[in-house]
């Protein structure tokens, strides 16, 4: 398994979304001090499976087979009681929300965690935020500069006009550099 995710997330294509965002990821998730099994399989396998040309919803849908396929080649009990709950909080990173229905050995708190951990790096620091965001060029260099920019701005929108981009308790400091990140970013970009 390991190797295997080691060389997706090494793949050509990738800037952003390589093992250093699953180290990201990592390195947040133990600093919470949270412990479940679900999150942790849903880090490495939330993005195992990265195409910018794709993009959109097919990329986590693809990623969820990768997952499903590897919890059917272990032939493990344990594995299999994971198998929804890891599938389910990789399908809300489509969104970004919390589900409506939520599996067996999962509940909202852990789905915010998990929502949380990956969008963490809107929050970091702003240089830290300048890289990620050369990063995310980079893994759309096939669009023209301007329609590159339009989509962009129109994403960073849409985090902007949400009520909350994190969803668990405490992350209020979170919430208001991330939106100053992506404002600032706009303010780039147009």
């Amino acid at each position: 398994m390991a190797l295997d995710l080691q060389t997706r997330y090494s793949e050509p294509q990738r800037h952003y979304h390589t093992l250093q965002h699953i180290s990201h990821m990592l390195h947040g998730y133990e600093s919470c001090g949270a412990s479940s099994g679900a999150i942790e399989l849903a880090i490495w396998f939330h993005d195992c499976v990265y195409d910018p040309v794709r993009g959109g919803p097919w990329n986590e849908r693809e990623s969820i087979r990768v997952w499903e396929r590897f919890v059917q080649s272990t032939g493990s009990d344990i594995m299999k009681e994971l198998k929804s709950p890891v599938s389910t909080l990789i399908e809300a990173t489509i969104s970004h929300c919390i589900p409506e229905v939520i599996p067996d050995h999962l509940d909202a708190s852990q789905v915010a965690i998990f929502l949380d951990l990956d969008m963490r790096i809107l929050a970091e620091s702003s240089e830290i935020y300048s890289k990620y965001s050369q990063d995310i060029r980079e893994e759309y260099s096939h669009f023209p500069a301007e329609v590159y920019r339009a989509g962009r701005v129109k994403v960073l929108e849409q985090f902007l006009s949400r009520e909350r981009i994190f969803l668990g308790p405490g992350t209020e400091d979170m919430e208001q550099r991330a939106r100053t990140n992506i404002r600032e970013e706009i303010e780039r970009l147009v």
